[in-house]
């Protein structure tokens, strides 16, 4: 958390949304009407965001096989989600309703593509949402604290690429207000 300090500062005044969202920002958290805390992620929070990734993946392998888990997935993920954690570039957001954590967001500061604007950008480097139980504002919450540390970094384009053969992230991430840009292609060599 203290790596963090130098870029966000608890002293921030109370800004709210408009009602109709029911969101506000309060010393680096968000309140929603739902009870809901998006916070910076603890290493302890792992395990959990963990679980929700894999859920994620085992509904995407069902409509694409490409996503093929290995073995030791949710361990391998956690190892890697370590480092994003000790990155300064990366940050872990994770949302908690009732003690229990229903979603995360990973973003990431990278470089822009060489010789075009902008220079940096933001990327969303995983996301999940916990789906046995709506949680309404969860998804839009996650994404607006994970905008406010990107633009605290100077960013003002964040890349998401989506799962080709998901359309209900396509939709979320349409009605956020993302475009098309580029299409990403896999071939087997």
């Amino acid at each position: 958390m203290a790596r963090f300090a130098s870029f966000i500062t608890a002293s921030r005044p109370q800004t709210c949304r408009p009602a109709a969202q029911m969101i506000c920002y309060r010393s680096n958290r968000f309140i929603s009407a739902g009870f809901m805390n998006i916070r910076l992620a603890h290493e302890s929070d792992l395990t959990s965001a963990a679980a929700l990734w894999y859920e994620r993946i085992a509904l995407l392998q069902q409509m694409d096989s490409g996503f093929a888990p290995l073995p030791d997935a949710m361990q391998a993920w956690k190892n890697h989600v370590a480092l994003w954690l000790a990155d300064r570039r990366s940050a872990l957001f994770v949302a908690e309703k009732d003690a229990a954590l229903v979603g995360f967001v990973a973003v990431m500061v990278s470089d822009g593509r060489p010789g075009l604007h902008p220079r940096q950008l933001g990327r969303v480097m995983d996301m999940g949402l916990d789906l046995h139980q709506p949680h309404p504002g969860l998804g839009g919450g996650l994404l607006a604290r994970a905008k406010i540390w990107l633009k605290e970094h100077g960013i003002a384009v964040m890349v998401i690429d989506l799962p080709a053969r998901y359309p209900v992230e396509a939709a979320f991430w349409h009605s956020q207000g993302a475009k098309l840009r580029f299409n990403q292609y896999w071939m087997k060599i």
